[in-house]
């Protein structure tokens, strides 16, 4: 089971993040994933720095942990043949250390540039179409592509790495998971056990038995979120900066992280607890992970929130990282 470290680019600024990706990898991480957003889940407080000149700054500052976004949505202000080339530069640069999540996103990264936000059926065929694309030009060559809502014309990538990053696609319902098992090296979901397992894994066995693949080739990941502090009030306390995220679909038109903020504060302090676990014990984080491998996932990626997040990944390495 690896265990892997979220960098919220939401919470943090983006030199925070890259010290928290070197403490992390010496803690004994064995992943740290990022956001890819343009606004966040939160008004006050909030940062929410660009991912990929992160990533860069983060892979070069680290020297063996896998790092990547979970997720990158390609869906209007991203062509998935640019993402398609970031990922296999960085790749190219530091084998074997990144990979790239698609999913199908949330409005606060297409409406506040100007995009409409498509219905589902849409923003699933958009990501089809991105899985078709990043396979294809990472195969080397010319391509052409007559995508439904994507194009390549006679595109080719001049800079590749001698090993594909794995592709990872992320969803919480079926017809995504159908999709990952289609095209995806590994599948991120955030959903509970008993929605993974009764409706996930079936839908992700469809999918890649209808490609004609193996469906025990993709790793299954967890992203699990957590609310850590010495004490139960402070931990949720911390909880609150997620809540909006918490009260807010993702499949809502709702872009402002003014409107989201206000949403989330409507919730009690107690609801908040629903976001994840809520905790001051690291044995308990321990459990988590337990549970999720029990199920199995192959990884659980933390989400952290923390008053200190350094004691967090202190906390981690000595009494669960190191078993």
């Amino acid at each position: 089971m690896d265990i892997g470290l979220f960098a919220p680019h939401e919470q943090h600024g983006p030199s925070r993040l890259v010290d928290l990706a070197e403490h992390a990898e010496r803690a004994g991480f064995d992943s740290v994933w990022t956001s890819d957003h343009f606004h966040p889940w939160w008004h006050s407080g909030a940062e929410c720095g660009a991912a990929w000149p992160w990533l860069g700054a983060a892979l070069e500052r680290t020297d063996a942990v896998r790092i990547g976004t979970g997720v990158t949505a390609p869906i209007a202000r991203y062509h998935p043949g640019l993402i398609a080339q970031a990922s296999a530069t960085l790749a190219s640069m530091y084998p074997g250390r990144h990979h790239l999540t698609l999913a199908t996103g949330e409005a606060l990264n297409e409406r506040p540039l100007g995009f409409d936000w498509p219905p589902y059926a849409e923003r699933k065929r958009r990501l089809i179409d991105a899985c078709e694309i990043v396979d294809r030009l990472w195969d080397g060559g010319f391509h052409d592509y007559d995508g439904r809502y994507w194009d390549l014309d006679t595109a080719r990538l001049y800079t590749l790495p001698e090993r594909r990053p794995p592709l990872f696609v992320a969803g919480n319902g079926a017809e995504t998971t159908t999709v990952a098992g289609r095209y995806a090296d590994g599948f991120l979901t955030l959903a509970d056990v008993e929605t993974y397992r009764d409706e996930l894994v079936p839908a992700l066995e469809r999918g890649a038995t209808e490609a004609g693949r193996d469906p025990d080739s993709i790793r299954r990941i967890k992203q699990a979120s957590v609310a850590f502090a010495t004490d139960r009030d402070a931990a949720l306390d911390a909880a609150e900066f997620w809540s909006g995220s918490h009260a807010v679909g993702f499949d809502e038109d709702v872009h402002d992280p003014r409107e989201i903020e206000s949403r989330g504060e409507s919730l009690s302090r107690e609801e908040r607890a629903d976001w994840g676990l809520v905790t001051t014990d690291p044995a308990e984080v321990r459990a988590l992970i337990d549970r999720h491998a029990a199920a199995g996932f192959d990884e659980v990626e933390l989400l952290v929130t923390s008053p200190d997040l350094g004691e967090f990944v202190d906390a981690m390495s000595e009494t669960v990282l190191g078993d």
